[in-house]
């Protein structure tokens, strides 16, 4: 497999050779449980996604008839919400299709979950029922991989010497290409500089993912847009 931006018309395709034996070219592969492109897309996976999660759906729809409501929303967190984050680090800040039909297939199990009818707005479900949105899910994740790793980012302060409320900010990197746009990094930083200053302030890891937690089921965000708009 050879890494391009879909733009690229004629991409390099390498023949890899081993033990005398020629490699068949790949588009897509799935490893450790993520489908990977050449492109870069997360299209594929998150189709197998929607696919997997509605499978839980039906499980979890059949199981709310007999088990108490207790032990349905155990079985939402143990199986659903466990595939459900599966590799969200990497496509949790994206927008398209692919991706609302996911949230779509999260918010009918909540509805499940509730006993209510598919027109019901979930957004007070989700924090009647203390359960992260796709979009607080990836934000809880990559905010506490920035937080880890924040001692190799620069913060404002190592770049310049004005005297901003945002000179403690972790400094963010001005690069065209979306592929960068889109990372790990870059989302996680702007996200991370973005939190209130109290979450900031925590020093310990373990009470700073509780209480952003804590936050985020406050305020059952749809999307990074609308975090960055709060």
């Amino acid at each position: 497999m050879s890494f391009h931006n879909r733009q690229v018309k004629d991409p390099i395709r390498p023949q890899v050779t081993l033990n005398e034996t020629t490699l068949d070219y790949v588009a897509d592969l799935k490893f450790l449980g993520i489908h990977i492109t050449e492109t870069l897309s997360w299209n594929i996976h998150l189709q197998t996604l929607a696919h997997k999660l509605s499978k839980v759906a039906f499980m979890i729809k059949s199981l709310n008839e007999i088990l108490s409501p207790y032990m349905v929303r155990h079985i939402y967190f143990t199986k659903f919400q466990a595939i459900l984050s599966s590799g969200i680090l990497f496509w949790g800040g994206i927008k398209g299709d692919s991706r609302i039909k996911v949230a779509k297939v999260q918010k009918r199990v909540v509805r499940i979950l509730a006993g209510v009818s598919s027109r019901t707005s979930c957004r007070n479900l989700f924090k009647e029922f203390k359960i992260l949105t796709i979009a607080s899910l990836y934000i809880l994740q990559v905010t506490c991989f920035i937080r880890k790793h924040c001692k190799s980012l620069e913060q404002n302060t190592q770049v310049h010497q004005h005297d901003t409320h945002r000179k403690l900010d972790i400094h963010v990197k001005m690069k065209n290409t979306e592929t960068y746009k889109k990372s790990v990094i870059n989302m996680g930083t702007k996200i991370y500089n973005k939190l209130p200053g109290f979450l900031k302030e925590i020093d310990d890891i373990r009470v700073f993912r509780k209480k952003l937690k804590t936050f985020l089921l406050l305020h059952s965000f749809y999307s990074v847009e609308e975090f960055f708009a709060s």
